[in-house]
Order: structure tokens, then C-alpha cells, then sequence
């Protein structure tokens, strides 16, 4: 029996990249596809399948196993009000949360499946496991550097997936991330500090999403590095999730988890 999808900020480009995927799976068959009821797009046909991007996100998400949103921090809790409703399984790929949006989230994961990945892809996912290993032989030696680049459009930085990285590298360290990250010690004109978790922001042209985090000690460094080709990976593995999410009970879930029960 295929899980049925639906799509918010379907008009977007990641919210085209995973009606392209979830249109091509065997096993998901896409329900709805949802914009802004003065989008250009609303009534229209989606590509080649029999359904109309809709404003309706009630409807949509009633003939749906579970939604995939890839918006905006206030788009997604807009949307999180509906599926409490509904308790439409959600997976969330949206990044820029603040602690209070991100409280909340976990607040309705209580009454359905709530899956919160700052980045879908499979290929990042386990790279937070080497991450992990490398952090626990050679955190506490090295100057750690976390350095991510994306398109100038992007507009939250550091992004979700280097933050990820950062709180994988601590924990594997015992520490906080909110005690270790810095951003700004280039611009006081000082030295670092011991255990700090630099973090450097790139934001240019048309790049989708470059993570690299260099253990630096004093004689050699060790580079840790992810490249997405496009966005594909992201869609691939947000519908792959998708499929697992509608099958869980209420909950706050991660790709991690994901890829461990899978």
C-alpha cells in the first residue's frame, strides 16, 4: 500500500524537488500540494499528476498519511496548527527556529509524529556519526572549525545542518554547544580559545549546500567534508523519511532515528 504525501510550500524549490521524488517512488503516491491561496500557481495543475496545487490545507492533509514542509520558521507553525487537528504525520525540513518555536514543536509532537531534521539528506545524516567518533579520539586536542556555504538567497546563518554538526561535535565531547561555538573571534582580533567550535559562514552565488569541518592539531588536520551535488539528496531522503514517519506513533523525531530503525 503506498504512503500518501502531501507538500507544503509546494511552489518553492525544495517543495518542486520532493513532488519530483515522491511522484517517481513506487511505494508514495503524492495527495496534495499546497501554496498561497494568492500564488500564481493555486488551481493549476502539479506537472503530470491529477491533483491542483490548493490553499486547502485541511482537505489536503485529511486524504494524506503525512506532509513534508520545507517553508519558512513561521510557514511551518502555521502549518503545525493544522496538523494538530488532523495529527497528520510532519516531517520538517525548515531551519531558523528559535528555542521558543522549537519548544513548541516538541510540545505537539506529543499528540502525532513530528520529525525535525535541519537537513534531509542521507549523506549529511551520517556524516554527523563520523562527526561524532572523530570528536570523541580528537576533540579535546584539536581547534575545531565547522565552515558551511550556500546561495546568497539563503538568509539563516550558520545554518541548521553546521549547528547540527556543532551539537553532535559537543556532545560527542560531553560539552554544550552554547559554551564552545563562536562566529566572531576573526573580527575581535584575538586568538582562540581552547575548545571553541568556530563556525564560518559562506553565502554566494547558486551553491546548494557545502559542510566542512577541519580538526586541526598541531601538526596535522583532519577535514570531514559533505557536498551536495542538488537538491535531490535532500528530497530523497525527506520522502524516504516520510515513508517511515507515517508509520510511527506520536513523537519527536530525528533523521537519526530514522536512519537507526529504518
Amino acid at each position: 500500500m503506498k504512503t500518501k504525501i502531501a507538500v507544503n510550500a509546494a511552489s518553492g524549490k525544495m517543495g518542486q524537488q520532493v513532488i519530483s521524488q515522491a511522484t517517481s517512488h513506487s511505494q508514495v503516491e503524492l495527495t496534495a500540494a499546497f501554496c498561497r491561496s494568492d500564488h500564481r500557481l493555486l488551481g493549476r495543475q502539479v506537472g503530470f499528476n491529477n491533483i491542483e496545487y490548493t490553499s486547502d490545507i485541511e482537505q489536503g492533509l485529511n486524504q494524506s498519511d503525512v506532509v513534508i514542509d520545507f517553508s519558512l520558521p513561521e510557514g511551518t507553525m502555521e502549518l503545525v496548527k493544522q496538523t494538530a487537528k488532523t495529527k497528520t504525520p510532519l516531517i520538517i525540513g525548515t531551519t531558523g527556529f528559535s528555542d521558543e518555536q522549537i519548544s513548541e514543536l516538541k510540545d505537539a509532537a506529543k499528540n502525532f509524529p513530528v520529525l525535525l531534521a535541519p537537513n534531509t539528506s542521507i549523506g549529511v545524516n551520517s556524516t554527523l556519526a563520523l562527526l561524532s567518533l572523530a570528536a570523541k579520539m580528537l576533540g579535546k586536542q584539536a581547534d575545531i572549525e565547522i565552515i558551511e556555504a550556500h546561495h546568497k538567497h539563503k538568509i539563516d546563518a550558520p545554518s541548521g545542518t553546521a549547528i547540527r554538526m556543532g551539537q553532535a561535535i559537543a556532545e560527542a565531547m560531553g560539552e554544550n554547544f552554547n559554551d564552545l561555538k563562536t562566529t566572531d573571534s576573526r573580527f575581535e582580533k584575538r586568538t582562540r580559545k581552547k575548545g571553541e567550535i568556530g563556525m564560518s559562514v559562506i553565502r554566494a552565488g547558486e551553491i546548494i549546500g557545502e559542510h566542512k569541518v577541519l580538526f586541526a592539531l598541531d601538526n596535522e588536520i583532519i577535514s570531514i567534508e559533505h557536498k551536495a551535488q542538488n537538491r535531490h539528496c535532500f528530497a530523497e531522503g525527506a520522502v524516504e523519511a516520510a515513508v517511515w514517519l507515517a508509520q510511527q506513533p506520536a513523537g519527536f523525531y530525528t533523521m537519526q532515528d530514522f536512519l537507526a530503525n529504518r
